[in-house]
């Protein structure tokens, strides 16, 4: 699997990913998500050094995923992790190994410190997904959610660059 920047050319994608329930279930964004919208999105945080977008292939170059790394804070090196695979291909493995390799990236690239993320507390596939990485589940804010009409905890999970297995996959950035 390679990671790369996220381009103009993959908007048209990411919107579409972002309106299939499978993925905003999960996310914290209002459907429907515009292509013109995430067309401006894309254009004011190009040269934005507090987030980094991503993409990620597999071998034969089609686009299975989308993350990023938001609020860098280069002070204490730790940024907000997040990740969305394409609905068609979950439950592949491609999540854990594209988690990795933004985390990798956020780690040897970025020289972070800490990765962290927040996820309901049934969102049950990604919080396998962020253990298997390495992530630590550090707090609990209850009740912080309404998913299906239910309120449902927001989980404050960390990942620290020393904790990551450095060696589990190569990491291909194509810039």
């Amino acid at each position: 699997m390679k990671i790369r920047l996220l381009t103009k050319d993959d908007l048209p994608i990411r919107v579409e990913w972002m309106n299939n329930p499978a993925i905003y279930k999960s996310m914290h964004f209002t459907p429907p998500i515009s292509l013109e919208k995430t067309i401006e999105w894309h254009s004011r945080n190009q040269n934005n050094n507090n987030r980094c977008d991503v993409a990620f292939e597999d071998n034969e170059g089609n686009l299975v995923a989308m993350g990023g790394l938001t609020a860098i804070d280069y002070s204490v090196r730790k940024a907000e992790f997040y990740i969305f695979v394409n609905p068609q291909r979950q439950r592949e493995g491609i999540g854990t190994k594209a988690a990795y390799l933004l985390c990798k990236y956020g780690f040897d690239i970025l020289q972070l410190h800490k990765i962290y993320l927040y996820t309901n507390s049934t969102n049950y596939g990604a919080r396998k997904t962020y253990e298997k990485v390495g992530f630590t589940l550090e707090g609990v804010h209850r009740a912080e959610m309404i998913t299906n009409d239910k309120y449902d905890d927001r989980l404050y999970y960390g990942l620290l660059s020393e904790e990551i297995d450095i060696d589990k996959y190569p990491l291909v950035f194509v810039g």
